[in-house]
């Protein structure tokens, strides 16, 4: 009589490829459209305020686990661009990136010598719940060409 071994183990290589993966990084940018539409800027002064709070908070949070994972994998990094019509709202939003429990780390570009709040950059996260229901609350949607 034979017998086989069986085991109830499942191999490495098949209990690997079947763990759940875990939410990409991303990083939300909002841009004020009133900017382009009534105040005339031009699409490349906007990229560059685009630009500069991606920089700032990516250096402000440099320390951070998701900052530095986000860093060390450039050929996936997720951002989506989102629009709001105006300060009053980028403000709103602002506030309530400060006030959420813990804060949510972010940065608001202040355009100088202007003094003008033109973008702002939430620094990496896994699509935390905390910063969607600020960007629904602030009136923000997708950047719209």
């Amino acid at each position: 009589m034979s017998t086989t071994n069986q085991s109830s183990e499942i191999p490495a290589e098949t209990s690997a490829a079947s763990a759940p993966k875990p939410v990409p990084l991303v990083m939300q940018i909002v841009v004020r459209r009133d900017l382009l539409v009534q105040e005339g800027w031009g699409v490349g002064p906007l990229m560059a305020q685009v630009a500069h709070a991606t920089s700032a908070v990516l250096h402000e949070t440099r320390e951070r686990a998701e900052t530095k994972e986000y860093l060390d994998d450039l050929l996936n990094m997720y951002k989506s661009v989102f629009q709001v019509d105006n300060l009053e709202k980028l403000e709103k939003l602002a506030n309530a990136l400060r006030s959420a429990d813990p804060p949510i780390s972010h940065h608001l570009w202040i355009e100088q010598p202007e003094n003008i709040p033109t973008c702002l950059a939430v620094a990496p996260n896994r699509r935390n719940p905390k910063v969607k229901k600020a960007l629904d609350k602030s009136g923000c949607k997708l950047w719209k060409g």
